[in-house]
């Protein structure tokens, strides 16, 4: 199932509440997959991906790219420039990462990264 725009905003909100501890990973996970319809797996995903950019963290998982631009755009207006700047190197990990598997590479997410870095 293609995971929507929409469904990431949705998810996005419940990320945060998993980030500031009001749910925990397995209860975001279900509310996300109950709100959403995003499988249970993508939305485990969503949550780790975030986490990972709130603390500057390589992942391992990969979204579509509209998915992260939302994720970089809202990061930097909920949270700041400093949350906004670990989100831009955790997915420049990413990138360096999945670089290294001989899948190709992530052109259009270094894009982004480069655009917003600017």
């Amino acid at each position: 199932m293609k995971i929507t725009f929409e469904m990431s905003e949705a998810a996005y909100e419940i990320a945060k509440k998993v980030y500031s501890g009001q749910i925990t990973r397995t209860e975001g996970k279900i509310e996300i997959n109950k709100n959403t319809g995003m499988n249970e797996g993508s939305a485990q995903a969503f949550i780790t991906i975030f986490l990972a950019m709130m603390s500057g963290e390589v992942y391992k998982r990969a979204f579509n790219n509209e998915t992260n631009r939302l994720l970089f755009e809202s990061i930097k207006r909920d949270y700041g420039k400093e949350y906004f700047i670990k989100a831009l190197d955790a997915s420049q990990k990413h990138v360096n990462y999945y670089s290294t598997l001989g899948k190709g590479n992530l052109s259009g997410l270094q894009s982004i990264i480069n655009e917003m870095r600017s």
